[in-house]
């Protein structure tokens, strides 16, 4: 058994901080757009036709249950060779983690709303306020306080999601650690550091969740 040696992956350091902002880039804007589809998702759900709660109901156990990596494939083969309709990596990725996350993100919505008192709606109702007013002025700043720690949950999902975007090789932190494994063959060195980097990193941000919670948690 040959000794360890970091220099190659200590030499490639650029390269892997630049697929970690890779990986936080596509997370950052696959989790945006999967919280305004979540949402949309989640006023479907609350819709009087009971067609269109059908729809959100159906879509969002369809999305809960289809594996990210099955997505991915499907976004950037499948489309392209039945569709032509050719995605780029990084747009693949990005469609995919939006579509994942706002399965989840309109499952949020739904409990955040959920656990309201609908008297005050009505008490809103009862001073002459329209719904939009009332959910912009009363519902939704408790909605935003009780959902974001769940939603900054989802975000480090998405964030180990983007890793995927090796498959469709793109150039983030996975894909850097297969470049240094095959063209130098050093796969135990460069898989633990990155291993390392992405435990570390999903660390910090739990943490940080954690301290948001902590913050936001209601006396």
């Amino acid at each position: 058994m040959g000794a360890l040696d970091f220099t190659l992956v200590f030499a490639a350091w650029p390269k892997l901080l630049a697929g970690l902002g890779y990986d936080f880039y596509f997370a950052t804007f696959g989790f945006i757009c999967g919280c305004a589809i979540g949402f949309v998702c989640y006023l479907a759900s609350a819709s009087p036709w009971r067609a269109v709660r059908w729809l959100a109901y159906v879509y969002v156990q369809i999305v809960r249950g289809m594996p990210m990596y099955l997505l991915l494939l499907w976004l950037y083969f499948g489309l392209a060779s039945k569709f032509g309709l050719a995605l780029s990596g990084q747009q693949a990725i990005i469609t995919a983690i939006a579509i994942m996350s706002s399965a989840f993100c309109a499952e949020v919505f739904r409990s955040g709303y959920g656990a309201l008192d609908l008297g005050q709606a009505e008490a809103g109702k009862a001073l002459g306020m329209t719904g939009f007013a009332i959910n912009r002025h009363i519902l939704l700043p408790q909605v935003i306080r009780t959902t974001i720690p769940p939603l900054l949950n989802i975000f480090v999902i998405c964030f180990k999601a983007a890793t995927y975007a090796a498959v469709v090789a793109v150039p983030e932190l996975v894909f850097q650690a297969q470049d240094l494994s095959l063209n130098h063959y050093r796969p135990f060195e460069a898989y633990i550091t990155v291993g390392v980097m992405l435990i570390a990193t999903v660390v910090t941000l739990s943490l940080l969740t954690a301290a948001v919670e902590r913050r936001l948690a209601i006396p």
